[in-house]
């Protein structure tokens, strides 16, 4: 399930990265990218089962902001930053 089809994951995270997905440096492996303030690779999670695995391997993970109304915006795409606390659900 993408995150377009109404997929909902309601996660903590227990740590939230101030640096922004677009500015990390890019890595040779597509979806990743890496923070050299902590020295980590970062996961981009466009679908449910990429979020469950990034999130259940203890990754740090990029996931797109939703607007207030639930929807992307993709004119502007936004992207939390940051480690999530388990356990998560889906609603």
């Amino acid at each position: 399930m993408s995150w377009k089809e109404e997929a909902r994951i309601s996660c903590r995270f227990s740590f939230k990265c101030p640096r922004r997905w677009e500015r990390l440096q890019p890595t040779a492996e597509e979806g990743v990218r890496h923070c050299h303030e902590c020295d980590r690779d970062v996961h981009l999670a466009l679908t449910e089962d990429e979020f469950r695995r990034h999130s259940d391997e203890g990754r740090c993970i990029a996931v797109p902001v939703r607007g207030e109304r639930g929807e992307s915006q993709p004119e502007e795409p936004g992207y939390v930053v940051g480690r999530v606390e388990t356990p998560y659900r889906s609603e």
